[in-house]
């Protein structure tokens, strides 16, 4: 997309802008013009994988779940069904637990739920 800024779009900053490469053409009151061009990304979905160690025994308290989130743009948050904010849990005893990660900067999430037996 270009952008002139002497044209229709006579806009110094531009905001709400979906990813891919633009172009601006600046030219002063000498008709001197110079060219600049910007590439705004569009981060990757949240993938949520994870790693689970079930309790030993039946009413023990030793299960663990292992957290892998791997796209969207850290940092990211956790927000698990049990109150816990940490990537992993431990010490968990056999149930199921639901952890909501979230991108504070973009507001992107992803879910999953994960039952220890």
């Amino acid at each position: 997309d270009w952008f002139d800024i002497a044209g229709t779009n006579n806009v110094e900053d531009r905001t709400n802008l979906t990813a891919g490469t633009y172009t601006v053409t600046v030219t002063d009151a000498n008709g001197c013009t110079k060219t600049a061009a910007a590439t705004v990304a569009q981060p990757t979905t949240l993938a949520l994988s994870a790693t689970t160690t079930p309790v030993s025994c039946f009413g023990g308290n030793n299960g663990a779940i292992d957290l892998t989130v791997s796209g969207g743009t850290t940092p990211y948050t956790y927000s698990w069904s049990n109150g816990s904010s940490s990537e992993d849990l431990q010490s968990l005893v056999a149930n199921t637990y639901t952890v909501t990660v979230t991108v504070p900067s973009t507001g992107q999430t992803s879910t999953a739920t994960l039952t220890l037996r």
